[in-house]
């Protein structure tokens, strides 16, 4: 199975291995792509796993290629679970892609059980400008605090106080996701994924476009993905980088 993640298997593995999950535990994958994480976390793990992701055509394709696994189409900001349900949630290369991240971090921590374990992989700026900081802020505060008016219904993004150009600030992230309810118990740097990834994606295919043109379902756009996003215009930036993040909901 392709992956369209960088860190692949081997970064979900680590990643379980930090989250420390009870036997049987019941494992939510949002943004699950093509359900590789999913086939892992049911067929190596032994957890209950359920995947969703909003692309109907990525689900169609993995349903196909995985029949036996309990795949949805489904919003990250609008998860129809019951609170409290999950040991686990995965978003592994998603949330920077999010339509509204507060909203799925929001609804992350709902669905999980107090204690249990929230799981990204991510871009973030490895030295972002402090000035470029304060600027996004100062314009996401704005943008924030304009009035609502008519014709702007169905507008489906609203300005990060958490991303500058397309990755991760890691403070605001980390403070994003403590007012929602987590405590941060592991983060890693884990950029060396992005170079090994586009080395594989570039053996297999000859390019990065050809990569992405085989993997990812007709009609759907690829810069609805992280890992694409990453080497948008064919490079990586030397400032960005990819981590890896495990966090606990708090009991109430």
């Amino acid at each position: 199975m392709t992956m369209i993640r960088p860190g692949g298997v081997a970064l979900t593995k680590k990643a379980i291995e930090l989250a420390r999950l009870p036997d049987g535990a019941r494992a939510l994958d949002v943004g699950c792509g093509g359900g590789g994480t999913v086939r892992l976390l049911k067929e190596h793990y032994g957890y209950e796993a359920i995947g969703v992701d909003v692309s109907s055509k990525m689900i169609d394709s993995a349903k196909a290629r995985y029949p036996a696994l309990d795949l949805r189409v489904m919003e990250a900001e609008f998860l129809d679970f019951e609170s409290n349900t999950f040991d686990a949630v995965f978003m592994e290369c998603f949330l920077s892609v999010a339509r509204l991240q507060p909203d799925a971090a929001f609804e992350a921590y709902c669905t999980l059980k107090p204690g249990g374990k929230l799981i990204l992989t991510d871009l973030y700026r490895r030295n972002p400008d402090p000035a470029k900081v304060a600027v996004m802020l100062a314009e996401a505060r704005e943008k924030a605090g304009r009035p609502k008016v008519e014709g702007a219904c169905g507008e489906n993004s609203a300005p990060s106080f958490v991303m500058l150009d397309g990755a991760f600030v890691v403070d605001e992230l980390a403070g994003m996701l403590e007012e929602t309810g987590f405590e941060i118990e592991h983060f890693s740097d884990e950029t060396p994924a992005l170079a090994g990834f586009a080395a594989q994606a570039i053996m297999g295919h000859g390019s990065l476009a050809e990569y992405f043109k085989a993997v990812v379902p007709e009609g759907d756009d690829p810069a609805a993905y992280c890992a694409y996003a990453a080497f948008d215009g064919g490079a990586c930036p030397k400032e960005l980088g990819y981590f890896l993040m495990v966090l606990r909901k708090k009991a109430v």
